[in-house]
């Protein structure tokens, strides 16, 4: 069921939320397009949350939790300058997410992403997750940034390792609750 808030409404809120996505910044890579969630996009963010497919995020969550995150991962944007993408592929609009995100009780910010069912298999996450990535390292300026990962996420585990992305294991020792982190760290300029 689609509740009231989940439909786009024309008029001049909606221009108005137009005008404040086109601010999120968009990423192109040779396959896919990194762009500020629309409310159109929550349909493929549900899909993903309320199914078997968020098993390692703490799911399957109810439409309306999905919401929540959905929102607040946008809102991240205006509170901390990072936030959630959505991926466009070449062959599928909204193909899942990346983000930068911040939840309540992570210790820092997350490098996190998730696809629909049929994006999986096509290379798609590790495009995504290297672009989201250098933005962190390029626009942000961090020097590194940490994926937080269910030791039973293997597609997860082996998307980090592919990646470079590091066990950080003095960070999974200070949270204690199993969860792998993996570190990415950006280029130092002296290898360049």
């Amino acid at each position: 069921m689609t509740a009231p808030v989940e439909q786009h409404r024309p008029g001049p809120g909606a221009r108005t939320a137009a005008r404040l996505g086109g601010k999120v910044p968009v990423i192109d890579t040779p396959r896919l397009q990194l762009r500020g969630p629309r409310i159109y996009d929550f349909d493929a963010f549900a899909e993903i949350l309320c199914s078997d497919r968020a098993q390692h995020m703490g799911g399957p969550f109810s439409r309306e939790a999905a919401w929540t995150d959905f929102a607040g991962y946008t809102a991240l944007w205006m509170l901390h300058g990072h936030g959630l993408w959505t991926i466009d592929a070449q062959t599928q609009p909204s193909a899942g997410f990346v983000l930068v995100g911040y939840e309540y009780d992570d210790p820092e910010a997350e490098l996190g992403i998730f696809l629909t069912e049929t994006a999986e298999g096509q290379g798609i996450a590790l495009e995504a997750l290297e672009a989201a990535r250098s933005y962190t390292f390029d626009n942000l300026r961090w020097t590194s940034v940490a994926s937080f990962v269910d030791p039973e996420n293997t597609r997860c585990i082996a998307l980090m390792n592919r990646s470079g992305a590091e066990r950080d294991r003095a960070c999974e020792a200070r949270l204690g609750d199993g969860t792998l982190v993996f570190r990415h760290h950006a280029p130092n300029p002296e290898d360049a």
